[in-house]
């Protein structure tokens, strides 16, 4: 059975000071929860992506729970080495004990002007240095929304980043749509329009790429109100949070919703 995935994106938040802080009042939540219940009956995986700066802190710290906290990068370049300053690698990361990476989130992309030809690219570099699986953003802005155009957005996305794996075996893959109108703005999108963007999302994967573990999360002003009615939609596997990550009570209760 496939677990759902409750990943916390800190983006440019958070010092090692801070992580250590916030895990000492998640992990003995956590605690709590193993005392009333056992971790694999979960079926579920939490997932937390910290800055660069502080995954090796944020690894030491979940060692003892890496059963079912995993860790992963915000991003990655597709490059194994060389001169490309300010840049980290799929090793560096694993070295640092990430076996997850963001590839494609929409402030790369849009921020940092990163088009769908280097987002395939890291996404070839995370499956020919293995070890590490992509976490694959894809999501469209309001105006597209708005002209009914988010599935063949979204399938053009799908198609850039994942040109290099198709027609090979991969292992797992983990797409998480975030509409871009959603991020940050407390705007969620309604359960029912998620479901059905997730379910176009599986149908075109299941033509021409073959891949292991598909799960598609969703990511979009996920909070304590909303995660029950997305998590219950069949092809909603799990959720990718933001803002409601970094309050570790918060977050917390959103992953006790979405694991009852």
């Amino acid at each position: 059975m496939k677990k759902k995935i409750i990943a916390a994106n800190f983006k440019m938040n958070k010092t090692d000071e801070d992580i250590k802080k916030y895990f000492a009042v998640f992990l003995d939540l956590i605690n709590g929860l193993k005392n009333k219940t056992s971790y694999d009956g979960l079926d579920a995986e939490l997932i937390f992506a910290p800055p660069f700066t502080s995954l090796l802190e944020t690894h030491k710290i979940i060692e003892p729970y890496l059963d079912f906290i995993k860790l992963s990068s915000q991003n990655v370049y597709s490059e194994k080495s060389g001169a490309y300053t300010g840049e980290i690698s799929i090793d560096m990361i694993k070295a640092c004990g990430c076996v997850y990476t963001i590839i494609g989130h929409s402030e790369r992309r849009n921020i940092f002007k990163e088009s769908d030809e280097l987002t395939g690219k890291k996404v070839e570099a995370a499956y020919t240095g293995g070890g590490v699986t992509p976490i694959l953003c894809v999501g469209e802005n309001l105006d597209i929304r708005k002209q009914n155009g988010q599935e063949r957005f979204v399938e053009n996305q799908l198609s850039a980043a994942l040109n290099s794996i198709k027609g090979r075996n991969t292992s797992s893959l983990i797409v998480a749509y975030e509409p871009v109108w959603a991020i940050g703005t407390g705007m969620s999108i309604k359960a029912d329009d998620g479901e059905a963007m997730h379910g176009f999302i599986y149908d075109y994967l299941k033509t021409g790429f073959s891949i292991g573990e598909l799960r598609v999360i969703y990511g979009g002003s996920v909070t304590e109100a909303n995660i029950e009615e997305l998590i219950g939609k069949p092809h909603i596997d799990g959720v990718l949070v933001g803002g409601a990550s970094l309050d570790p009570q918060s977050f917390y209760n959103i992953f006790k919703l979405a694991v009852k």
